[in-house]
């Protein structure tokens, strides 16, 4: 009896260990520290190799450290230990599009219609959420007509999204709009969102990322303070206020402010990523004349992405 009371306090505490592990490794995640995370989660999967949302959260670090294939296999592993679950399909498809995007064009067209694929199963298991929505939405208004694109689609989605919730049907029609460059009905889109839905701080926060775009940096500023106001938390209203500061050369210490306490983290999916953050904070040092420090935000923005083209123009400038 004892042996078997040992044997089950033994089991629950491994649980527990293996919980705790998790929630670690989310931290380093949303921390930047996606090396770590994903050298703790590797070592739970292979303790733990039937949890699904221990193979998502490996599959998440890998994209971020760039290792596509590794990311592909470890998101598969976790559709295939829950196949009707659609968060997971969602991210195999968004690693897939990752592998896509660093791929050949033959070898790119075959990963894109694993893309679609994953999408759209996502969609079956989950059709009434937004998040798939709008990454279905975003493939079939990119992608080529060969892999499962086009704007019937795209349109056909949109109308999808603005059944669901018509404040996020202004934002998908703003999509097609903005694909076709036909600024002024994207523009028009979005700020009849903020009128119809004046207390909804997504609406202004949508607006002020698309005037912040278009450069039209008192509008995004304005937009900003008023997502701010309506949800003081929201992280890429933050950044947009900073970045709309810095284009206006106003505030450089405020804005500089607000950069370095989102690099600091942490910092979610739905949020800026860690080099968006650290590119702005390089113009916000170039802007207030410091060289040196400047250079050392753009670099770091490069080591979390290489290839991110707002931070590799911010090291040209200081050539």
């Amino acid at each position: 009896m004892k042996a078997l009371s040992l044997f089950f306090l033994l089991l629950f505490s491994q649980g527990n260990s293996s919980a705790a592990n998790l929630e670690e490794a989310i931290r380093l995640y949303e921390m930047g520290e996606f090396k770590q995370a994903a050298n703790l989660l590797a070592r739970l999967s292979r303790s733990s190799p039937s949890e699904p949302e221990i193979r998502l959260w490996l599959g998440k670090s890998y994209l971020k450290i760039r290792d596509w294939d590794s990311a592909v296999r470890e998101i598969e592993k976790a559709a295939q230990l829950e196949p009707s679950n659609a968060l997971y399909h969602l991210w195999l498809g968004r690693a897939c599009g990752a592998r896509a995007s660093h791929s050949i064009f033959l070898t790119a067209i075959r990963w894109a219609s694993r893309v679609v694929k994953e999408f759209e199963t996502a969609i079956r298991l989950a059709p009434e959420n937004l998040d798939i929505r709008f990454d279905l939405l975003d493939f079939y208004i990119h992608a080529p007509s060969i892999v499962g694109g086009g704007k019937q689609k795209a349109e056909a989605q949109a109308r999808e999204i603005a059944k669901l919730d018509a404040q996020k049907g202004y934002v998908a029609r703003t999509m097609i709009f903005e694909k076709e460059k036909n600024w002024d009905l994207a523009k028009k889109e979005l700020t009849e969102a903020t009128l119809k839905y004046p207390d909804d701080a997504d609406a202004h926060k949508d607006l002020a990322a698309f005037l912040l775009a278009r450069k039209d940096y008192a509008g995004a500023l304005e937009s900003a303070r008023r997502a701010l106001a309506l949800n003081s938390e929201s992280n890429r209203a933050k950044l947009i206020q900073a970045a709309a500061k810095i284009r206006r050369h106003a505030d450089l210490k405020e804005a500089g402010r607000i950069l370095r306490d989102l690099a600091a983290g942490p910092l979610r999916d739905e949020d800026p990523t860690f080099e968006e953050v650290y590119s702005w904070l390089g113009e916000c040092y170039l802007a207030s004349g410091d060289k040196a420090e400047a250079r050392e935000a753009f670099l770091s923005a490069l080591t979390f992405n290489p290839e991110f083209e707002p931070a590799r123009a911010g090291v040209s400038k200081l050539r």
